[in-house]
């Protein structure tokens, strides 16, 4: 950002920000939405949903807590398959 742009971010406030943006500034604030639209430069983004973000620790708990005979109670315990269990202990 150029020194003009830095003055102008300086006196900005959530009324100058449209509408339907107002909810992301109100949860990430200000200066983090400035920072994210710098970074987006007006491009879409896209995030994803947590539960895809938490699977790769998700899986990780499975394999470390299968015992060769646990997948029922492993699927209940994470609202999952005995069927995706047995895809996510594959190989152990």
């Amino acid at each position: 950002m150029n020194r003009i742009q830095k003055e102008l971010i300086a006196e900005l406030s959530i009324d100058d920000i449209p509408a339907g943006h107002r909810p992301l500034v109100e949860l990430i604030g200000l200066e983090k939405f400035i920072l994210l639209c710098d970074y987006a430069r007006g491009d879409s983004l896209y995030f994803p949903q947590v539960s895809r973000i938490i699977t790769p620790v998700r899986d990780r708990k499975i394999r470390k807590e299968y015992n060769g005979y646990n997948k029922r109670e492993l699927a209940h315990k994470y609202n999952l398959t005995t069927a995706q269990i047995s895809n996510i202990t594959r190989g152990l």
